[in-house]
């Protein structure tokens, strides 16, 4: 068990350390939208979306910081704690959140940064976007779900082991 969750820490640190690489990463993307003169409602979207995707990854940054301290407060305190079934779920659903609002930020990248080819219907082009943003965001949703089921399982392990030790 030690091993995996040595494993499971290196994970984390390293999710942690994408997240800090995309957020100067967008960061940059910022400052070249403030230094670039180019058309004002393009500019202005394409800044909109820059400055809500830096709160996003702020938000995911957040999130695993608070995965990182409880992943390692395993070893010290009980796996079924009350505490550890409400960091697991909020950050389950944190995660839910974070990846609705990157699907939403997504869509409306494709939309104003691709090209429309002449012929094809604006139905076409929405599925289109709404596929390749939804198709990012799936692994994401697995591993939030995986967290809500987690942290259904530790709050049924805490309530059976009160249970457990009430009795003789």
């Amino acid at each position: 068990m030690k091993n995996y969750t040595k494993a499971f820490k290196f994970f984390v640190n390293l999710l942690i350390f994408t997240v800090i690489i995309s957020i100067l990463e967008k960061g940059g993307s910022l400052l070249k939208y403030l230094n670039s003169s180019s058309t004002f409602i393009s500019s202005n979207s394409n800044l909109t979306l820059v400055i809500f995707n830096l709160l996003l990854l702020s938000y995911a940054l957040w999130l695993l910081i608070k995965f990182r301290k409880t992943i390692y407060t395993l070893h010290t305190d009980s796996v079924f704690s009350a505490k550890n079934g409400f960091s697991f779920t909020s950050i389950g659903r944190g995660l839910l959140f974070y990846s609705a609002g990157i699907f939403i930020i997504r869509v409306f990248e494709n939309i104003l940064n691709k090209p429309t080819v002449k012929g094809e219907s604006v139905a076409y082009n929405l599925g289109r976007d709404f596929g390749a943003a939804l198709s990012d965001r799936i692994p994401l949703l697995v591993i939030a779900f995986f967290l809500l089921i987690v942290a259904q399982l530790i709050k049924e392990g805490y309530d059976l082991k009160q249970e457990n030790d009430l009795t003789i």
